[in-house]
């Protein structure tokens, strides 16, 4: 049962299949109150997805070292060395300058220019929600979508539905 605030440690123990700690806790928290992700269906399918994105909250910021995003305007990466330090970050992976300016202006936290390291160390889940926000993911999941169809807007394509399905599965024993 998730508790008042969101979700509990035990919850998302059960449905990430690992041991969140306390400030990931606290930020998943803040991160759903934020987005307004509060409805069972809204929570069940972003917990689901962010869980395959991280890989069950082992991968918190881009296995690359980001060079191929090294010089690509579309992401706002102008500088020598923006490609590396702007690359994905947190369970969603916050990717390029412009998305990472914004992040940082909306939270008004200076230090999330400083790079992946910094986003994926203090909100992993926060940079989540605002793609998800950004994305309007919550209409979607209030019209009734599917795992496929949440898929194929966080992924463009149905890359592991399968675990994405066995992710919302396990959501929707936990978020009732």
């Amino acid at each position: 049962m998730q508790s008042e605030f969101g979700v509990t440690k035990q919850d998302a123990d059960a449905i990430f299949g690992g041991d969140i700690s306390s400030d990931q806790l606290k930020d998943l928290n803040q991160c759903l109150t934020r987005y307004q992700i509060n409805t069972a269906a809204r929570m069940r399918h972003f917990l689901s997805q962010i869980a395959h994105e991280s890989g069950g909250l082992r991968w918190l910021q881009e296995l690359g070292d980001g060079s191929y995003l090294e010089g690509r305007d579309d992401l706002g990466n102008i500088y020598p060395g923006d490609g590396p330090k702007f690359k994905g970050a947190g369970v969603i992976q916050l990717t390029g300058r412009c998305n990472y300016e914004a992040f940082s202006q909306l939270i008004a936290d200076l230090r999330v220019m400083e790079g992946c390291e910094y986003v994926a160390q203090h909100y992993p889940f926060t940079s989540a929600g605002f793609w998800w926000d950004k994305n309007n993911m919550n209409a979607l999941c209030d019209a009734g979508a599917t795992v496929e169809q949440v898929t194929k807007r966080v992924n463009g394509g149905t890359n592991g539905l399968e675990d994405r399905q066995h992710y919302y599965d396990k959501a929707c024993q936990v978020i009732q």
